[in-house]
């Protein structure tokens, strides 16, 4: 994503972000990681819209994503019974952190 520019929106808050490793893994196997549940949920996203895939041409934007000084992925803003305050952000080197969307209220 990050090469190109691309960063991508509201990434389902129930499913896995991608490398993100479940309990039982020691490395991420890609959309395998994912219940057939999840993937249903990120189906669902594609479907209706709610994931979304923006481009970024300005000169320097890509570099500061291959840079991870801006995510990549943003997950979308945790709904009102979430037990988190703020939604999950993926960074090129593949750090995640809670500093995404706040919870809708």
């Amino acid at each position: 994503l990050g090469k190109n520019g691309l960063v991508l929106y509201n990434y389902p808050e129930d499913a896995l972000m991608p490398g993100e490793l479940r309990d039982t893994n020691q490395k991420s196997k890609g959309i395998n990681d994912l219940t057939l549940r999840e993937r249903g949920v990120l189906s669902d996203a594609l479907k209706d819209g709610s994931l979304t895939l923006k481009r970024f041409r300005a000169k320097d934007f890509p570099r500061s994503l291959l840079a991870s000084c801006k995510p990549v992925i943003y997950g979308e803003a945790p709904g009102p019974e979430s037990p988190h305050a703020f939604r999950c952000r993926m960074f090129v080197n593949g750090r995640i952190d809670q500093k995404g969307p706040s919870r809708l209220t």
